[in-house]
């Protein structure tokens, strides 16, 4: 008799705003019907959704991936933008642990061109040598009413080596389109 897999560990980073938690909640509910048994959502709130502080939020967002031992990170808009922001830093493979892959949905660029917020460090990325062989993808729509598709070419800049995903007719909250990104994280798996 063999023994049992283990799930693999998916973390899902919400985005911002009043109930944020709460409305992304059909979007991690989404991914883990999608992915099926083999894979665990993991799924925290994290503080002051309303207005997140971004270096509690990098250092909680941290904090659950060791926790949850997770493979893969999937965040939605400004979740995804902080995930972004540690990638640049390089806390890579520090703060964050190694990973199979990074998901970001609807990233706000927060930097030039962009959105201007304090405690973003996009327009100063570190060495992209520590995101050697680590599979990054955004995702952006283009009835997307809160985060610009033309955000996309920014991130273009930061992340050369990314996977751009340009989806036709998604908006913010990715209704219907989580089944897309759920099979590219399959690929991974």
């Amino acid at each position: 008799m063999g023994s049992l897999e283990a799930p693999i560990a998916v973390l899902f980073v919400q985005g911002a705003g009043e109930r944020a938690h709460d409305v992304d909640r059909a979007l991690a509910d989404a991914l883990g019907r999608t992915l099926g048994d083999r894979f665990r959502v993991v799924f925290p709130r994290l503080p002051g959704e309303a207005d997140p502080d971004a270096a509690v939020w990098k250092e909680t967002i941290a904090a659950e991936a060791r926790r949850a031992k997770a493979a893969v990170v999937v965040a939605h808009s400004a979740g995804a933008a902080n995930v972004a922001d540690m990638l640049a830093e390089g806390r890579y493979g520090t703060d964050l642990p190694r990973l199979r892959g990074v998901f970001l949905l609807a990233p706000p660029f927060i930097g030039p061109g962009g959105w201007s917020l304090d405690g973003f460090h996009l327009d100063q990325p570190k060495s992209r040598a520590a995101l050697h062989g680590l599979p990054l993808h955004l995702y952006f729509g283009s009835a997307d009413q809160t985060v610009p598709p033309a955000h996309a070419a920014l991130y273009e800049r930061v992340f050369p080596d990314a996977t751009f995903h340009h989806l036709e007719g998604c908006d913010h909250q990715f209704a219907g389109y989580l089944p897309r990104v759920a099979q590219d994280v399959l690929k991974l798996a």
